[in-house]
């Protein structure tokens, strides 16, 4: 055998048949096919010769400067070893998936541990409510909510809600909160006794203004076929006229005031009143949900912020509750505000409470959803709330108030306070020289106001009432004299005030300039992107400041009604803001002062209270969509709170004045259903005539909507000829104000709200505590709000 031979036995594949079966390309396996298997020796010569070639390869790159190296051989330029990739093929990563590893859980834990520690328990082992199951004392059984002794939680939360005439502050475990008057007294060497309010007897507006009051007063007591007696009101003022005081002891004065008059210190609160402004300059913090920036007395924004706190301290401190500004930081509050709020406002609340009055955290609540909380309301719901400066009407809807819904008018109790002064005033009312600026003369107005006025027809008629005059100036034995006097129909012409906004106007005190010096301390809340004033804002009370001649109340042609509720968008709300900033300036910095005009322009909405309830629902309806089916559900559940509202028979003329002024096509059972025909309509229309809908030209513009209004107008036409055909008339949908439960105080409903909220387990959720807000400032309030904070 030659070596030719050899090589070719060498490199020639075996040709004996393989024994393993062979798998052909129909999966099964096939015998054709033989297989052909490499020596041993010939795979080994090979790996000899690959590493032999990797050699001499390795020889010329590092000859030419380009060989490679591992990195671990490489010296690092820091001391940090490099990280290895992960193998993609097999990892496993625990993150995010246990409950320590996200920030609010731990939170969540952390006061939950807080609270069962400051608990009563002192036992070493503690039984888990409801499990049977013991946990080790401050290690309580976290993982579970279930596991919570809700009697524990239950006994650390503070409900604070700020008023304009009184602050209703106390923990969630009181019937009856803590009333503090919104007041503080400071000590003063240049006090002076304020002048006397304008006398308006003389102002032609107001007369005419109560002249409508009193036409109206004498219809509807013509409607219900109630007699008035002739000459009742120059009966009551000629008994006036003749009244004569009498001298009252002060053994037999039960309601005298030990006036205060020691300047060693302030005051704050019942105290406060019990000051004169000869020696104390008077100041109230809030007003109408924010702070008072307008208040003269005040020399800085800090000073605002330290009468906030002392009030709160000297309330909670207060015999009734008895809670020391140490123990604060073991409980959690729940603040109450508005439905519009004021974003610095309600920032510059949670920062007060969390660093410097040091609370556990601070949860929040709207005052519309916290009244339907107290009253215990799960339905779509409208709530009135009639304040001492505003009343606010607003609808709530699956637990979120309707923002664009909301309305704040700029009048309240105090206005009906005053306008029945002037009233009184001008039937000859036995105390001429009566000073309503005085602490003293304003606690005499506000006590008749609230023995004297009322909406029950059956109660007018001249009558005889009785009050004491105390005078702080008059030497002593000598204070107090009581005087007799009658009335006649302001008892209700004054409270109608609220149907006939206009005379609050005329008899409103003069405002002073605004305090510049404290407002550019608190500038408003500006979107960080546009600069532009980003406070929360309402699409219904920009309509109503806008197009006061397009209320609905105010509309009598059906076809006017349907097309602003067809062309109502929440997004007209930024739109009309952006061109009032077009209009007012170009830069930020020159429309400060427009802005600030154009701010305290949204807040006076001048109203009627029926029209503005009017209003609110069918704009909430109709921006929640499914074609005005709500209607009937708002119109239905009807809430009315505030400390103002507790007038007689305010829901029996409330009904009334709704149904009088609401429009027939507003008041039909059957809106849902038309309004989805004319849906469909216009969904057809637009459909065949798109090429109209999309021109430039203008002319074509105004043809399509010509075109378009004839279309709906037959519609509704169309509708009531049907309704006559069938029956000849439609089922109205009912009013049904609905009564506080359990005749609770409806001042206290809206604090009852937050007490009932901070017992829930949604609560967990929503704390904000002094490490969120130092890590993340006001963002937080995206997430740990229940309501939306940030427009986007």
């Amino acid at each position: 055998m030659t070596m030719d031979s050899d090589h070719n036995e060498l490199e020639s594949p075996s040709k004996e048949p393989s024994k393993e079966p062979v798998i052909g390309s129909d999966g099964k396996v096939s015998k054709d096919i033989p297989s052909k298997k490499v020596p041993q020796h010939l795979l080994e010569k090979r790996r000899l010769g690959r590493i032999k070639a990797a050699e001499e390869f390795a020889k010329k790159l590092k000859i030419i400067g380009i060989e490679r190296h591992e990195n671990e051989h490489i010296a690092q330029p820091i001391t940090l070893k490099p990280v290895s990739v992960i193998n993609q093929k097999n990892y496993s990563s625990n993150y995010l998936k246990n409950d320590d590893q996200i920030f609010y859980m731990r939170e969540r834990k952390h006061l939950r541990q807080q609270g069962q520690s400051n608990g009563p328990s002192t036992t070493t082992t503690t039984t888990a409510a409801g499990t049977g199951t013991a946990t080790e004392e401050g290690t309580p059984a976290l993982e579970n909510d279930e596991n919570m002794d809700a009697e524990d939680d239950e006994l650390d939360c503070i409900i604070i809600h700020p008023g304009s005439s009184y602050i209703k502050i106390g923990p969630n475990y009181d019937i009856f909160p803590q009333q503090i008057p919104n007041l503080v007294a400071v000590p003063t060497r240049n006090g002076s006794v304020p002048p006397r309010q304008e006398d308006v007897s003389e102002n032609e507006a107001f007369q005419q203004l109560k002249n409508n009051i009193q036409f109206d007063f004498k219809e509807r007591m013509r409607y219900y076929k109630r007699r008035i007696m002739p000459n009742s009101n120059e009966q009551a003022a000629t008994f006036n006229a003749k009244s004569e005081p009498e001298l009252v002891p002060d053994l037999n004065d039960f309601g005298r005031i030990d006036w205060i008059k020691d300047q060693s210190k302030s005051y704050y609160g019942h105290d406060a009143m019990k000051c004169l402004p000869s020696d104390f300059k008077l100041r109230s913090p809030f007003i109408n949900g924010s702070f008072n920036l307008n208040e003269r007395n005040y020399a800085s924004f800090q000073e605002i912020l330290s009468d906030v706190e002392q009030l709160i301290i000297q309330a909670l401190a207060a015999e009734k509750i008895g809670i020391q500004k140490s123990q604060f930081s073991n409980y959690r509050v729940v603040l109450i505000i508005p439905d519009l709020f004021d974003k610095k406002f309600v920032e510059s609340m949670i920062q007060l409470l969390l660093v410097e009055l040091n609370f556990q955290s601070v949860a929040l609540i709207q005052e519309s959803l916290a009244s339907c909380y107290g009253a215990g309301l799960s339905n779509s719901t409208c709530v009135i709330d009639i304040g001492a400066k505003q009343t606010k009407v607003a609808c709530v809807d699956d637990g979120v108030v309707v923002r664009n819904s909301s309305l704040r008018l700029n009048y309240g109790g105090d206005d009906i306070t005053r306008l029945f002064a002037h009233m009184l005033l001008q039937n000859r009312f036995p105390y001429p020289e009566w000073n309503l600026n005085e602490p003293n003369g304003w606690m005499l107005a506000e006590s008749l106001k609230k023995q004297c006025i009322t909406f029950q027809d059956a109660d007018i008629a001249v009558q005889l009432y009785s009050f004491i005059k105390r005078d702080p100036y008059a030497r002593k034995y000598t204070q107090s004299h009581k005087y007799e006097f009658k009335l006649f129909d302001e008892v209700m012409c004054a409270p109608m005030g609220i149907f006939f906004p206009e005379i609050f106007e005329v008899i409103k005190p003069k405002e002073h300039e605004p305090n510049e010096y404290v407002i550019n301390q608190c500038p408003r809340s500006r979107d960080i992107y546009t600069f532009k004033p980003n406070d929360t804002k309402s699409l219904t009370q920009m309509l109503c400041l806008q197009e006061p001649n397009k209320w609905y109340s105010n509309l009598s042609r059906d076809i006017d009604i349907v097309q602003k509720l067809l062309n109502l968008d929440a997004d007209d709300v930024n739109d009309a803001n952006d061109s009032q900033d077009e209009e007012n300036g170009n830069e930020p910095q020159i429309k400060e002062n427009v802005e600030d005009i154009n701010h305290r322009q949204y807040n006076n909405l001048a109203m009627p209270l029926e029209k503005a309830i009017i209003e609110s629902i069918t704009n909430a309806s109709m921006l929640l969509g499914d074609n005005m089916s709500k209607l009937n559900v708002f119109y239905s559940n009807i809430l009315i709170v505030g400390g103002s509202s507790k007038i007689p028979a305010l829901d029996f003329i409330l009904t009334d004045r709704i149904n009088i002024w609401r429009p027939k096509l507003l008041s039909i059972s059957a809106l849902s259903t038309l309004m989805e025909k004319i849906g469909e309509v216009i969904k057809t229309y637009e459909t065949e005539n798109k090429a109209d809908l999309e021109s430039e030209d203008p002319q074509a513009a105004i043809a399509y909507k010509k075109k378009l209004s004839k279309l709906i107008k037959a519609e509704i036409e169309a509708y009531w000829d049907s309704l006559q055909t069938l029956h000849g008339d439609e089922d109205l949908l009912p009013i049904n104000i609905l009564p506080p439960p359990h005749d609770m105080d409806p001042s206290m409903l809206t604090w009852k709200g937050g007490s009932v909220f901070s017992k829930i387990k949604l609560l967990e959720e929503l704390n904000i505590t002094k490490q969120d807000w130092n890590m993340l400032g006001n963002r937080i309030l995206q997430y740990k709000c229940i309501f939306e904070y940030f427009d986007h």
